[in-house]
């Protein structure tokens, strides 16, 4: 037991480490302008680059835009010409995807500053052909890896326990050269990350 507990916490400090590595310029927060009619303003800060969509109930996509700035990002949006109704602002950088609630009844529209759901992206990190998978599984939901090979023939899937830190390792050291596909499902999501060995 006490090694399994010894594991459990060098595995948490090497997912931290390697979230902290890439969080720089991925991590974010929302804050809340003023929301004035059917239009409402926000800045997204501890990013320079993020990802912005809105999408209606149905996972319809209506608008998207890819943003980068030397400051903090600030958007206003005009949401006059949508119907009354529940749409999501949805805002992923490197390392998260945060999905926020827009409410707009009458003329009047309200956005969420706290995110109804944040998903953590897995981070892959590539030494020398040891590949070492780490995610921060806040909803501690199962995680599903899979790697293709470089003739996109599957050579490992496996579901991972839904522990809040999930790590593996993988070593490709002797594999043969190319690209190697990951397909990581948690969460409702899948991600999909490459690596390539020499």
């Amino acid at each position: 037991m006490k090694k399994i507990l010894k594991f459990s916490l060098v595995l948490a400090a090497v997912v931290l480490t390697a979230v902290q590595a890439h969080a720089g310029n991925a991590d974010f927060s929302l804050d809340l302008i003023k929301e004035e009619g059917k239009t409402v303003s926000f800045s997204l800060k501890e990013t320079k680059k993020i990802d912005l969509s809105i999408y209606d109930t149905n996972d319809g996509l209506i608008y998207q835009e890819k943003v980068t700035s030397e400051d903090n990002i600030s958007r206003t949006y005009d949401l006059t010409a949508l119907p009354d109704g529940i749409y999501f602002l949805k805002a992923e950088s490197e390392l998260k995807i945060s999905k926020y609630k827009i409410e707009i009844i009458g003329n009047k529209t309200k956005l969420a500053a706290d995110a109804i759901s944040e998903v953590y992206k897995p981070v892959l990190v590539n030494k020398n052909g040891m590949i070492t998978v780490n995610i921060l599984n806040l909803e501690k939901a199962p995680v599903t890896v899979a790697l293709y090979d470089p003739n996109q023939i599957e050579v490992y899937n496996e579901t991972l326990a839904a522990d809040l830190y999930v790590g593996k390792k993988f070593d490709l050291t002797n594999a043969q050269n190319g690209i190697y596909t990951f397909e990581i499902t948690y969460n409702g999501k899948t991600f999909i990350e490459t690596v390539a060995t020499k």
